[in-house]
């Protein structure tokens, strides 16, 4: 008996700490997210593979309150962390957009936010607009990547452009009229370039979308009581406005983190 428990235990030395914690209590949970979506979660320039930002620090209090311990590891970008959830390396998406992604996760409500996607326009160069369908026959752009469902601007035959900095530049430069893009990135990208006061969203939204916490039907943590417990955690930071919070504090910490990398 005393060899098997020998064995058994330089077995999980040699595990990873989440493989580790899966065997008994699962005390231990991996999160990932898209690396490049501020101010939700971007890569720490102190710790390349970690992702700090909103959802990294929301998680934090969910972990600190149900005494479990969270890392939150960079993957690369949504596509690549919504396979590392789907194939069970790693536990939680903690950017998870419904209904794109739910087939292979269990969503956590409520969620951590709704994303409105907006039309952005020069501001010497307003679009009479009051509803989505007026972008028709406008020249519009999306980023590639930044949101898993194009099919939400299908109608609108937008163009994707890989990345906001290039839709920008275009905007900008009068090769489109507006770039599709969700709200709080595009405020967190704009102030990092100083383009705040260039550009303007237009109203009502384009698109909506809700953001939650999923943890994928392939991670061994995934349980009834687990999933319980974190509605539970994102109820009451919900309630108490913490949430939000976060978000706005999250804005403002990557716009300093840009202005000194400068």
């Amino acid at each position: 008996m005393r060899l098997v428990c020998s064995i058994l235990l330089s077995a999980l030395a040699v595990l990873p700490p989440w493989a580790a914690a899966s065997v008994g209590k699962c005390d231990y949970l991996v999160a990932t997210g898209a690396g490049d979506n501020p101010p939700f979660l971007w890569r720490d320039p102190q710790d390349a593979k970690r992702l700090i930002g909103a959802n990294a620090d929301l998680l934090k209090r969910i972990g600190d309150g149900l005494g479990l311990t969270i890392d939150v590891l960079r993957s690369g970008d949504a596509r690549a962390a919504w396979q590392e959830v789907e194939s069970g390396r790693m536990d939680i998406l903690a950017d998870a957009r419904q209904p794109a992604q739910a087939a292979a996760m269990d969503f956590i409500e409520p969620p951590i936010a709704v994303l409105d996607t907006t039309a952005w326009v020069r501001k010497d160069q307003p679009l009479v607009y009051a509803e989505p369908g007026h972008l028709v026959g406008h020249r519009g752009l999306f980023s590639k990547g930044a949101n898993p469902d194009t099919s939400l601007f299908e109608h609108l035959q937008a163009q994707g452009v890989s990345g906001f900095t290039r839709g920008l530049q275009q905007v900008l430069g009068d090769q489109a009229d507006y770039l599709l893009y969700e709200r709080y990135g595009a405020v967190a990208r704009l102030g990092a370039l100083g383009e705040l006061d260039a550009v303007q969203r237009l109203e009502p939204p384009v698109a909506q979308q809700s953001m939650h916490l999923a943890i994928g039907h392939d991670s061994s943590c995934n349980d009834p009581d687990l999933r319980a417990q974190l509605e539970k955690k994102m109820r009451e930071l919900q309630a108490s406005g913490e949430t939000r919070k976060l978000l706005l504090d999250n804005l403002k910490r990557w716009r300093e983190q840009q202005a000194t990398a400068r």
